[in-house]
């Protein structure tokens, strides 16, 4: 009578919520991370614009972002030859000629104080810029990572929610009738593998966020 119809009612308004959060989960399965931060060429793909975000498992992420920096470490790399090259001419040169001692005028000295105070002030802003930058990194990728968690806790809540309710579920009954002991052992072998699965994700996620942050911090 009315209390069969008060234990029936609850469940029928819980398998509604479960419709309307798994569409909603649906719609939001595609939700892309740092989608304007990541819009670079991707020469994997015919150097069109990457579009996947914030993705490390992604290869055309990888590519994108050597890509981006290729340009800065040929720059660097030609940099290093050059110096390389002066500084093994400047030896040879001392090594196997005998130059003749001769002084500088007074402009060459200045000429080199400046461009020597020029490039330190150009090597200390670089640094600095360098830190911010690495700073920023560090910060946009730790919100990234502390995203990526609460996410996956979320779902492994939810998982145990779902388990709770398979657990109430089996001391529903309809007209009297209780549910077979088949359908029970059914419940209880899914509820078993749903909190397997919500204590895997649980732990995964952690040692991969242990993991990560402490790379990020190595950096």
């Amino acid at each position: 009578g009315e209390k069969e119809q008060s234990e029936v009612l609850p469940w029928r308004k819980i398998e509604r919520r479960n419709l309307v959060e798994g569409s909603e989960g649906a719609n939001n399965s595609s939700l892309i991370l740092a989608e304007k931060r990541t819009h670079r060429s991707d020469p994997l793909n015919d150097f069109n614009k990457y579009t996947g975000g914030w993705n490390i498992r992604n290869q055309h992420y990888w590519a994108s972002v050597g890509f981006t920096a290729a340009p800065f470490f040929v720059i660097a790399g030609i940099w290093f030859v050059l110096f390389a090259l002066c500084l093994f001419v400047i030896c040879i040169r001392h090594c196997c000629c005998q130059l003749d001692s001769y002084g500088y005028s007074r402009i060459a000295y200045a000429l080199s104080l400046i461009f020597l105070i020029l490039f330190t002030i150009a090597a200390i802003v670089g640094c600095i810029v360098l830190y911010i930058g690495q700073g920023k990194f560090h910060a946009s990728t730790t919100n990234t990572l502390d995203y990526a968690v609460h996410k996956a806790d979320v779902t492994a809540e939810n998982l145990r929610n779902v388990s709770d309710y398979l657990s109430a579920a089996k001391t529903i009954s309809v007209d009297s009738t209780i549910l077979s002991p088949d359908i029970q052992k059914s419940i209880d072998d899914v509820d078993k593998k749903i909190n397997a699965s919500a204590s895997t994700l649980s732990t995964q996620t952690g040692d991969n966020k242990d993991r990560i942050q402490h790379g990020l911090d190595r950096m």
